[in-house]
């Protein structure tokens, strides 16, 4: 009987549970969700595996290019107001085609 079930559900458990193909991301590392920010000056922090260029915008902004140092993108904050912000990160490759976008990262000040 068990060997009846398993023919019946194997192919259903091995279909959920394949691991999926990702070719390339871009995710923010730092600020946290909902991090509170308490310096006037803040490095966010980006990870990505792909080579091209990295963009944030903030709060629905215009994109801001990153700095690339020591395998990260950075993008020093500043002058930013009080209250939540929205962040959201973008890889390009070298043409400036979109290539991938992260979640959206939500911080405050």
């Amino acid at each position: 009987m068990f060997n009846k079930i398993r023919k019946i559900i194997e192919p259903v458990i091995s279909n959920t549970t394949k691991p999926l193909k990702i070719d390339q991301y871009v995710v923010i590392g730092y600020p946290e969700e909902n991090e509170k920010i308490n310096h006037p000056n803040y490095a966010i922090k980006i990870g990505t595996n792909c080579e091209g260029n990295v963009d944030i915008s903030i709060d629905g902004g215009d994109w801001n290019r990153c700095r690339h140092s020591g395998g990260f993108w950075w993008f020093d904050w500043t002058n930013y107001p009080q209250g939540e912000h929205k962040l959201v990160a973008r890889l390009c490759d070298n043409e400036g085609k979109v290539l991938t976008k992260s979640v959206t990262r939500k911080c405050k000040s």
